[in-house]
Formats: structure tokens, C-alpha cells, sequence
């Protein structure tokens, strides 16, 4: 074929004059060579043929072409062609032709079929072909999901591998699949098909790798794969119910959600419709059969999720033929989160005082609801005491348990367990969720512990502290007297002189700047003692009769803060301003006047602050006797209960206890030189009889004995340490005796009650008011050209100036009681305000307006003397003058607003609400906070006017309010806003037990007629339950950021460890400090 077109081609480019040997040119070049004389004759001729007609001269040119014409007829055209070479290449083919048939010939048996084949070109033979398939499977039948195996083999020239044509029935043959498969050591062809699910046909071939080989492709004949179905499911539907204490609702999916996912304990409803009839059917739970009811094609089943695991539905129809290898779903047990408890309040390590009450406030959290909650505690006596801790439990009550996110509010009164100084109570907090699969679980908190301190480190501490309060009004006394000196001396200086000298004017400056500053130290020696004042009531360090004394020094220190002293050292700084020697002169006296006053009471004070250390001394003598020799009775009944099989640890438990008792005793007999010294000022018989006990021959025998114990018990000498202990507590039993007997020697202290104030005040106010309706009565009667109109004034003016002096009364009252409310003080300011305004009406000569503010101001007095009536009553149905009661009322109706109003923010803040819904609770919530915080205004102007200290922590409320209603307002809520108001709450609880702790003293209570000086104990600390973990505050932004169940609880672990450090480190601080 190749030589064909190799013969045609050339023949056409030749006919064309496309080949060189072959053009026209050459050729004619070649017979003009052997026909004429020069090689292109043939060429000239052919050209003046082409351009006869443009020829000038066509008869020559004719008869040029004429002759050459002639002579190319005689040219013999072998010469032109040579046949050399042609003969050669016939000789070439014969040889060849020989050679082949020769072959042919040799090799007959196989070349005769091609020769057949030439021989019969009208008959088509098939291409021959290097090697032929064999389908060693054939025809398959097999059930639905179950594996295929194909099997070839090859005869001839076994290829490396072959291709697997397998076409479904189903679909086209250009979704066909293909496969290439490599022959094995047996040079066989293998090929398995897996999860065969339809019809297929199927085939073997090889396709040709080069053009040139005759055949396209080598394959075996088709053979079918026939599939018999299994059963299937065409519809599942699996509902989720979870457990009935979560109140959630059932669930839905459908079965091409492989994954479920449900609480331990919830039932999964599974129903199924199948392609065929169903003969059996089961749930095949991780190896576990559980059999499905079935109802023709439909089947259902039931199980409860206990675990994770997996889910296998198996399906038999009524041919008995099962479905292969059925999904299997993943199942998913999510466990109920262990409940949350957050303790703001009270803190790890606290002191109790003589109320013995621990504040609670705790946040719990849980995904569904709670069960219980309860505090378990063990009482740890001190280690002198054998005595093994017992665990207790008590309820603390959850108002509504289905609340998954609430603070609890509790006050744990510990006088019923009867502790001891010295004692501990270690306690934590155990919070149950409402789990009732698995069982309800439990949280229980790091250890709290509450510790009542031992006598001696209170009154070591308490004295400390009065030996920098005495320095400091011994200091501010010398001072006001050094002051009260110069300021007489300037006052000499100023009778001799009209003025005074610019050296003189600085040198009053400065002391009236003095005077302003030691004033300042007189209101920090208040605080001071007020807080000793509530020390000593917190654990009951002294008697009734001790405290009481301790209520007039706090009023003698309060009187001492009068205006009066600051109100002449303004006069002065206007005086100098006016360089009036007269009045500046008068300014002087009345201040030097005051000045001695108060260097008197100061005086006062001393004395009756010295006596009162005095008793302070004896009393902490017999205190602590008292506390040595129960010690030491106790100790004795062990030791007497010893005997030859005690444990040597026992023993030596006992020296360590009793060698306390020796160190006490040596302490206690130091500290009566100290009382002798405090009580010889006051009487020096008590002093003499104290520095006698100390030297009697009983302390020292006492001393002795109590030494002599401590050695027989480290020697384990039963009898004779006995012995010693019974002398010794016999000794110790007479020395309380004595101590007692100087204590009862000594007591000579007397108390004298305030006289009730509100009845006067209020006789003087109605009295006022009757005054101020005559002169309103007159006023209106008189005409405006009346010359009394004057007189009318200066009556009106008497008026006023005795409201004033009621309404410092009134002040003084006021600093002492929360009775004088701020409605009291606008009625009062109202009145004055009425009267000024008469006043400067009847100056203008109008009668009518005077008239009318004159009967406003009436009105006022009016009003306010019911107020004050109303406090009366409140003060004798409290049986408390103090007003702490009005306090707390107010205080708990606010804390139960706040409360409200923070469960609704958390709604908001949660975002699960409609838009319209969310707009009409944020105007509602902004009202409601509004008006909590005008009562707290009111509280507050209240509590200043009443000149209260301590009070701080309602700064801090005022202050976290405003931040919220700002929130509020902007209508931003979040978890800032709900934190904020979450720590206004607990202040409110925080604040309302500390007034109640001020306000449940017996000594405290008030009669008719009688005014009690209070200051109540410290109480809490100020920051108490507010110092919020950073720690769990991160820890809730984790948990409420979205994250899956799982991640929480790491999340928990994770930060509860960091807490468990924190606190590590803060006991460890703690133990440093102390």
C-alpha cells in the first residue's frame, strides 16, 4: 500500500512538473543535447510558439518552430531514457520472486493458509490472533449485597494483565464499569466483585498496543451476572423520647441520619417499612438481639440507650433471605452533666462571732434541674481534745428545683452545735441534680472552714488595738491644749493692738488648720472605737456591764464631734477677712471656750477609758482562769483514765496538752502585774491583792505542779502524774476563786440611759405649728398699709429661729437613730424654707402671700410631726430606738426587688425571646430598677443624715445600679449586665446580715423613755461575697460560649484544678499571716 501511493504520488508530481528529472525544461534540455547542436533549441522554439501572437516577425518564428519540430521527429526516444538500470532492478525482482517461493515452499504447512488466503480474495477471513480468552466463570447467580468472583484464562501468548468490562442491564453501556485485572502465579486472571447489588454483564478483553497489528481488540464472549434481591428498608423513622425529669420533648429523624444522639436513659422508637414481605426482624444493639414486632412489610422496636455503641437493623423475608450487611448507626449516650456550684459567699476561711451565723450565697447551674441541696460539716475541736470529727448534714431548701440556673440566698445558724473557743467547723457544700436513671449526681465543693477564735489571741489583739487609740487621744489632747495656749496668748496680744499683724493672721491660720486636723483624728478614734466596740460584741469577750460602758465611751467620743467648734473656726476665717477687732475678738473666746470644753471631756474620756481598761484587764484574767481550769479538768479525767495498757502516743499527746496549760498559766501570772499597774489608779486595793496573788506561794506550788505532770507523762508514770494534776487543779480552782473575789471588789461601774428626744421634739414641733397657725391667723387679717405687718414679721422671725434650734436638735438626733427619716428632714426644710418666704412677704408689705406661706409652713409642721409619731411607734413596736429594724425591712423588700428583677435580665440576656416581647420586659425592667434605686437614694440620704459609719458597702450597690440602669438604657443586655446585677444582690443579703448582726444584741434593746448609743459589730467584712473568682468567671464564659457536652466538662476539670491552686495559695498566705 505504502509503494501504491509512493507510485501514485510520484506520478502526479511529475505530470505536473513538480520533479526536477522529470520537467519539461529538463527534458527539453536533454533532447536539444542529442538533436541539436546547443542544449536549448528545444526551449527557443517553445517559447516563440507561446509568443507568436505578440512575435513582430510570425513567419520566421513559424518557420523556427516548423524545423525544430521535424527534427525532433527523427529523435529516437531510447536515446532520451536510458533501460540500464531497469534491466537491473527486473533482475532484482525475479531474484526476489525466486527466493520467496522458495521459502514459501520450506515452510508449506504454515504458509498454504496465507496462500489460500491470496488465492480467495473474495472470501473474508478473520484476522489472526496471538491468543484467545477463556471465561472459566460463565453464567453467575448470586443474592443481592454478596461478592462476585470472575475468573479467565488465556491460550496462546499470555498478556500481563487484561481489562474487565462489566455493564449493568440497567443502565447504558457508557456507564459501563471497567477494570484492569494482572494475571496471578497460575496465570490466571481474578477479579472480585464486592456488594453486588444488579445485573450485569460481563466480558474479558485486551486491546492492541500497536497501530500496525492487524487486530483492534481480543475478548471473550459476554456472560451474565444475575442478582436475586434482598430485603431493604424504603422507609425508617427512629423518635428519640429523652428521660420524663428532663422535660424535653421527643425527637424525630429519619434514617439517613446515621448518628444518634440521646441522653442515658432515653427511649429510641424505631419503625421500618421493607420493599418485601417481612418474616422476622430484630435490633441487633452491640451483639444484642432484641426482636422487632412485625406487621407485613413493617416492623418496629423499641430499646433504651444506656451506652454508645452501635445499631444493626436485620431484616429476614418470607423466602428466608436476610439483608447483607445492614447500616449500622451510631449511637451516641450523652451523660447528664454533674451540677455546677459556685460559692460567692462565704469565704474559705472565715471567723465566727458571738451569732455564730454564716452568710450563704451560691450559684448553681445544671442542665435540667436539681434534687437537693445540702451542706455536710464535721466540728474539729482543738487538737488537745480527743475527740474524732462526726460528719452532719443539713438541707438547704431550693424553691424551685426545675430552675436550672438560680442563686441561693441562706443564713446557717451555728449556736445550736455548741461550739467551743478554739473550735472549727469543716463543711462544703454537696448539690444533687434530679437524674433519675443513673442516679442522681453529686457535686460537692472544695472544704470551707469556719474557726471560732480562742481567748487569748482576741484579747491580745483587742488590747493593741486600745493602746493606739489611748496614744492617739493622748496625742490630740496635747495638741488642742497647745493650740487652746497660743490662741489665748494672741487673744492678750489683740486687746493691746486694733489689728492684726499679717504674721499673726498666719499663725491663726494655721491653727485653725490644726483645729480642722486633730478634729479629723477625733472621727478616725470614733471608727477605731467602734470597731473595738463591735469586736468585743462579735465574741462576747466582756460582760454586759463592760459592754454597756464601752456605749457611753462611744457616745462621750461622739459628743466631742459637736459643730460647734467647726462652725467658730468658719466664723474666724470670715472674721479675718473682715479685720473686725471686736468681733474677731469674741470669735477668739468662743473658740478657746469650746476648745477647753473639749480638752475636758478628752480628759473625761482618758479616765473612763483607763478605768474601763482596768475592769477590761481583770475581766480577760478571770476569762481566761476560767477557760484553764475547764482545760484542766478535762485533762486530769484523761489521765485518771489511763492505765498500764494505754498507748505511749496517748501519753504523749497528754504532756503536749498539759505543757499548753503550763505555757497559760505562765502567762496569765505575767498579765496580772499588767492589771495591777491598769487598776491601782482606780483602786489600790484590787491592784495590792492582785500583785499578792502573784506572789503568793500557790502560784508558784501551782507552777510546779503543773510542770511535775508535764515530766510524769512523758515518763509514763500514771500514778504519780495523776497526783500532781489533782494538786494542780485544786490550785488553779483557788486561784479562779480569788480572782473572782478581786473582780467582784472592783466592779463598781454604773451606766447612765439617754432620755427619749422624740417626744420633746415632737411637743416642740406641734407647739411651733400652733404658734406659726395663730400668726397665720392674725397675718391674714391684718391689711397690706398696716404698720403691724412689721411686727408680724419679726414674730414670724422668732418662729423661724426656733425651728432651727428644734432642727438641730433634730441633727443631733439624727446621729444617733436611723428613726429621723428623710421624710422627717423635707418636712423640716419645707417649714423653713415657708417661713423664710413669709418673712420676705411681710417685708413687702404682703400680707396675703405671707398668709399663704405661713399656712404651707403649718402644713409642713403638720406632716412632720407625724412623721415623727410614725417613728415613735415603729421604735416601740421594734423595741429597738436605734431604727435598725426600719433598716432591715427596707433593706429585704429592696433585695426581693432586685431579685425579680435579675431572673427577668437573664431571660433577656439569653436571647430567647421575641423582638416585641423583649422591648415591652426592658421598659419594665428599667422602671423597676429605677425605683430601687430611689428607694436605696432615700436609704442612703437616710443613713448619712444619721451620721451611720460602716456603711460603705451601699456606696459600692449605688454605684453597680447606676452601671445597670445605664445598660438599661442603651438596651444592651448581657452577661456583664447580669453579673453587675447579680452583685448588687448579694450586697443587699450582705448588708442586711451585718445590720442584723448590729441589731440582735440583748443589751441593745431600747424602752420608753430611754435612748441607747449603738454601734453595732463589724460584722462581715466589707468586700465579703464580693470578691468574685476570676477563675469561675472565665470558667462560665467558657461554658456558655457554645461549646459541645464533652468540651464543658474538660472545660470544668480544667478550671476547677486552677481553683484547687488558687486556693492552696491563699490558705498558705493565710497560715503566714496569722
Amino acid at each position: 500500500m505504502i509503494i501504491l501511493i509512493s507510485v501514485v504520488l510520484v506520478y502526479f508530481l511529475a505530470i505536473n512538473n513538480r520533479i526536477h528529472r522529470y520537467r519539461w525544461s529538463t527534458l527539453a534540455r536533454a533532447a536539444g543535447r542529442l538533436a541539436f547542436p546547443k542544449e536549448d533549441t528545444i526551449i527557443n522554439a517553445l517559447q516563440l510558439e507561446r509568443s507568436l501572437d505578440e512575435s513582430t516577425s510570425k513567419q520566421l518564428s513559424k518557420s523556427f518552430v516548423t524545423d525544430t519540430t521535424k527534427k525532433l521527429d527523427d529523435l529516437n526516444e531510447a536515446d532520451l531514457f536510458h533501460s540500464k538500470r531497469a534491466k537491473q532492478w527486473k533482475s532484482y525482482s525475479l531474484i526476489l520472486l525466486l527466493g520467496g517461493v522458495l521459502l514459501f515452499s520450506i515452510n508449506w504447512d504454515n504458509s498454504a493458509q496465507a496462500i489460500f488466503r491470496w488465492s480467495h480474495p473474495q472470501i473474508l477471513f478473520p484476522v489472526p490472533q496471538p491468543f484467545a480468552i477463556q471465561n472459566l466463570s460463565g453464567n453467575i447467580n448470586l443474592l443481592g449485597g454478596e461478592s462476585a468472583e470472575l475468573e479467565f484464562s488465556v491460550m496462546g501468548a499470555i498478556p500481563d494483565s487484561l481489562f474487565i468490562d462489566l455493564q449493568a442491564y440497567a443502565i447504558s453501556d457508557s456507564n459501563q464499569l471497567l477494570t484492569v485485572v494482572y494475571k496471578d502465579s497460575s496465570d490466571k486472571f481474578k477479579f472480585i466483585l464486592d456488594n453486588v447489588s444488579q445485573d450485569y454483564r460481563y466480558r474479558a478483553y485486551y486491546t492492541a498496543v500497536h497501530f500496525w497489528e492487524v487486530w483492534k481488540e481480543i475478548s471473550s464472549p459476554f456472560h451474565a451476572l444475575s442478582v436475586t434481591d434482598r430485603p431493604v428498608m424504603e422507609d425508617l423513622t427512629i423518635t428519640l423520647t429523652p428521660p420524663t425529669y428532663t422535660q424535653l420533648k421527643p425527637t424525630i429523624q429519619k434514617g439517613n441520619q446515621a448518628d444518634i444522639s440521646g441522653l442515658i436513659g432515653s427511649n429510641v422508637h424505631i419503625t421500618l417499612r421493607s420493599n418485601r414481605p417481612l418474616k422476622k426482624s430484630a435490633l441487633i444493639f452491640n451483639n444484642d438481639e432484641l426482636p422487632m414486632n412485625i406487621n407485613g412489610k413493617k416492623a418496629s422496636g423499641d430499646f433504651i440507650i444506656k451506652e454508645d455503641g452501635q445499631l444493626a437493623i436485620q431484616l429476614q423475608d418470607i423466602r428466608g433471605i436476610s439483608n447483607r450487611n445492614p447500616i449500622p448507626f451510631h449511637i451516641t449516650a450523652i451523660h447528664d452533666l454533674l451540677p455546677d456550684i459556685t460559692v460567692f459567699q462565704p469565704e474559705r476561711v472565715i471567723e465566727l462571732g458571738s451569732n455564730q451565723s454564716i452568710a450563704i450565697h451560691l450559684k448553681i447551674e445544671d442542665d435540667f434541674g436539681f434534687s437537693n441541696l445540702q451542706v455536710a460539716y464535721e466540728i474539729h475541736r482543738p487538737a488537745y481534745i480527743s475527740m474524732d470529727p462526726l460528719l452532719s448534714l443539713f438541707t438547704i431548701p431550693i424553691d424551685d428545683p426545675l430552675n436550672i440556673n438560680q442563686d441561693i440566698a441562706h443564713l446557717w445558724q451555728l449556736i445550736e452545735l455548741g461550739l467551743m473557743p478554739e473550735d472549727e467547723v469543716h463543711y462544703h457544700f454537696e448539690l444533687s441534680d434530679n437524674d433519675l436513671i443513673s442516679g442522681p449526681k453529686k457535686t460537692v465543693t472544695k472544704e470551707f472552714i469556719a474557726r471560732l477564735p480562742g481567748l487569748a489571741e482576741l484579747f491580745t489583739a483587742f488590747e493593741n488595738e486600745e493602746e493606739t487609740l489611748l496614744e492617739d487621744i493622748y496625742y490630740s489632747k496635747e495638741e488642742l491644749e497647745a493650740i487652746r495656749e497660743n490662741m489665748e496668748k494672741l487673744e492678750l496680744d489683740l486687746l493691746k493692738q486694733d489689728k492684726l499683724t499679717w504674721d499673726q493672721q498666719q499663725d491663726l491660720q494655721k491653727m485653725l488648720e490644726g483645729i480642722k486636723e486633730e478634729m479629723k483624728k477625733m472621727e478616725e478614734v470614733a471608727d477605731a472605737l467602734n470597731a473595738l466596740q463591735e469586736s468585743a460584741e462579735k465574741h462576747d469577750l466582756f460582760s454586759s456591764d463592760l459592754l454597756k460602758k464601752f456605749n457611753q465611751l462611744q457616745k462621750l467620743i461622739d459628743q466631742l464631734l459637736s459643730e460647734d467648734l467647726l462652725k467658730n473656726v468658719q466664723d474666724m476665717n470670715e472674721l479675718m477677712a473682715e479685720m473686725d477687732p471686736n468681733k474677731l475678738q469674741d470669735a477668739l473666746q468662743s473658740l478657746t471656750d469650746n476648745m477647753e470644753h473639749i480638752e475636758q471631756e478628752l480628759d473625761r474620756f482618758i479616765d473612763i477609758f483607763e478605768r474601763i481598761k482596768a475592769e477590761q484587764k481583770i475581766d480577760e484574767l478571770r476569762n481566761r482562769l476560767e477557760a484553764l481550769v475547764e482545760q484542766q479538768e478535762k485533762i486530769h479525767d484523761r489521765i485518771d483514765r489511763t492505765d498500764e495498757q494505754t498507748d505511749a502516743s496517748t501519753f504523749s499527746k497528754l504532756s503536749e496538752e498539759e505543757q499548753r496549760q503550763v505555757e497559760e498559766f505562765s502567762n496569765i501570772r505575767n498579765e496580772m502585774e499588767d492589771a495591777a499597774d491598769a487598776v491601782e489608779k482606780f483602786h489600790e486595793e484590787s491592784s495590792e491583792r492582785l500583785l499578792d496573788l502573784k506572789r503568793d506561794p500557790l502560784m508558784n506550788q501551782t507552777y510546779a505542779n503543773l510542770q511535775r505532770t508535764v515530766n510524769q507523762l512523758r515518763r509514763q508514770n500514771m500514778n504519780e502524774a495523776t497526783e500532781y494534776s489533782q494538786s494542780a487543779l485544786e490550785n488553779l480552782q483557788s486561784i479562779l476563786s480569788e480572782m473572782q473575789e478581786i473582780q467582784q471588789g472592783f466592779q463598781s461601774a454604773t451606766t447612765k440611759e439617754m432620755s427619749s428626744k422624740f417626744q420633746h421634739v415632737m411637743s416642740d414641733i406641734l407647739h411651733l405649728s400652733k404658734s406659726q397657725e395663730q400668726l397665720q391667723s392674725e397675718t391674714e387679717s391684718i391689711p397690706s398699709h398696716s404698720p403691724r405687718l412689721g411686727e408680724m414679721a419679726s414674730r414670724q422671725q422668732m418662729v423661724q429661729d426656733q425651728l432651727r434650734q428644734i432642727m438641730e436638735q433634730l441633727m443631733e438626733l439624727s446621729r444617733e437613730t436611723f428613726a429621723v427619716t428623710p421624710e422627717i428632714g423635707k418636712g423640716m426644710g419645707m417649714s423653713n424654707a415657708m417661713m423664710q418666704e413669709a418673712i420676705n412677704a411681710l417685708s413687702q408689705r404682703n400680707g396675703r402671700g405671707a398668709a399663704k406661706s405661713q399656712q404651707q409652713a403649718m402644713k409642713s409642721l403638720n406632716e412632720t410631726a407625724m412623721a415623727i409619731h410614725q417613728s415613735m411607734k415603729q421604735m416601740r413596736s421594734s423595741g429597738s430606738a436605734s431604727g435598725y429594724e426600719q433598716f432591715l425591712e427596707q433593706m429585704k423588700k429592696m433585695a426581693g426587688q432586685q431579685q425579680g428583677i435579675n431572673n427577668q435580665s437573664m431571660q433577656l440576656a439569653m436571647g430567647q425571646m421575641a423582638a416585641a416581647a423583649q422591648q415591652g420586659l426592658l421598659q419594665k425592667l428599667l422602671r423597676e430598677q429605677r425605683q430601687v434605686r430611689k428607694s436605696l437614694r432615700e436609704m442612703m440620704d437616710e443613713m448619712r443624715q444619721s451620721g451611720e459609719k460602716g456603711l460603705g458597702n451601699m456606696g459600692g450597690i449605688a454605684h453597680e445600679m447606676d452601671e445597670v440602669l445605664k445598660d438599661l438604657e442603651r438596651r444592651r443586655i448581657s452577661k456583664k449586665t447580669v453579673d453587675k446585677q447579680r452583685r448588687i444582690l448579694s450586697r443587699m443579703l450582705d448588708s442586711q446580715k451585718s445590720m442584723t448582726q448590729r441589731g440582735e444584741k440583748e443589751e441593745r434593746k431600747s424602752e420608753t423613755a430611754t435612748e441607747i448609743l449603738t454601734s453595732g459589730p463589724a460584722g462581715l467584712p466589707i468586700d465579703l461575697g464580693q470578691r468574685r473568682s476570676l477563675t469561675l468567671e472565665a470558667m462560665n464564659r467558657a461554658l456558655k460560649a457554645g461549646y459541645p457536652r464533652d468540651y464543658q466538662s474538660m472545660i470544668r476539670r480544667y478550671f476547677n484544678a486552677i481553683s484547687e491552686n488558687n486556693f492552696i495559695t491563699l490558705q498558705t498566705d493565710t497560715l503566714n499571716a496569722n
